[in-house]
């Protein structure tokens, strides 16, 4: 009898501590940067942006506050609204990414002539700057997310030209080769390997670290249980499961029945979507956030 309470017990644990996992999410023509319950699907809080703003990244600094991007700059803000720094771009740059380092710190790619890659400590002072020259004249057409490698490197995936470019910090060209979409952003897998989400190809690929070869090439019908639109963020979750950020925009008036975010296993199978478009809008961005507690906000 002990032995089942036991087992009960245990489980019901399991099943508070999965209620507990949350996602930040937030995308361009998402008036806001949301915290949503995955169980639930429900939003907990939300910050609004300012008319004009348009997120593509978000996530939880170390320090447990807010970080965003909003195409004119980028903030760190409390889970109270209070905005702790605020860095922006001038003229007709665009600031499309502020993600995070591996050290903690920010580091923020700005779409411009040249486009510039800057690192901030956790109090936004400025570290590192790399400028670099990619040979598109609209900064709008240049990138959306930019993430730092495991070597310290940063990889841009260049929209207009469908090609991925390594970088070192101070702004040596390491690696670069063409691939088949315009890569919104990547991820770099256990193995090293090079996951990209394709955007209106309605795909992503898995390329070679070294050498570019696409490995593999996923698509709605390669998926059981959801269909993919504008393949934005992708993260791999510690289950090793993908969550994927399926944007709609760019549908020139048609009505797309999709889900904001599908998370699926290492076979394609939907374990879990979310597809609450009373609440919440389109969704390009997500930060994962296992076991999180909304702070108490007086």
């Amino acid at each position: 009898m002990r032995l089942y309470l036991l087992v009960i017990a245990v489980w019901i644990c399991g099943f508070r501590a999965a209620a507990q996992d949350k996602i930040l999410v937030a995308g361009s023509g998402n008036p806001f940067v949301q915290l949503v319950d995955k169980q639930t699907g429900k939003v907990e809080w939300q910050h609004a942006l300012e008319k004009g703003e348009e997120c593509n990244t978000v996530a939880l600094t170390n320090e447990g506050n807010v970080l965003y991007s909003y195409k004119r700059g980028a903030k760190v803000v409390t889970w109270d609204h209070r905005v702790i720094w605020d860095y922006q771009v001038s003229g007709k740059a665009e600031l499309q990414s502020a993600t995070l380092l591996r050290n903690g710190g920010i580091l923020l790619g700005i779409c411009g002539n040249p486009a510039e890659f800057i690192e901030l400590d956790k109090d936004g002072r400025e570290i590192n700057k790399t400028k670099i020259d990619l040979g598109i004249d609209k900064p709008h057409s240049q990138f959306r997310q930019i993430f730092q490698l495991k070597n310290k490197n940063y990889l841009i995936p260049v929209m207009a030209k469908q090609k991925i470019m390594e970088i070192n910090r101070k702004g040596r060209l390491v690696a670069e080769y063409d691939i088949t979409g315009k890569a919104f952003s990547s991820l770099e897998l256990t193995d090293g390997n090079l996951l990209l989400p394709c955007g209106d190809n309605h795909c992503y690929i898995i390329v070679d670290r070294y050498t570019g070869k696409e490995l593999k090439r996923v698509t709605s019908d390669d998926i059981k249980g959801a269909s993919l639109w504008f393949v934005a963020q992708i993260l791999e979750l510690k289950n090793k499961n993908l969550l994927i950020c399926n944007w709609g925009g760019h549908t020139k008036g048609t009505i797309v029945d999709v889900p904001q975010l599908i998370e699926i296993d290492k076979d394609g199978n939907v374990v879990w979507t979310l597809n609450n478009k009373q609440d919440i809008d389109k969704v390009s961005t997500a930060c994962y956030l296992e076991g999180f507690h909304l702070p108490d906000l007086k």
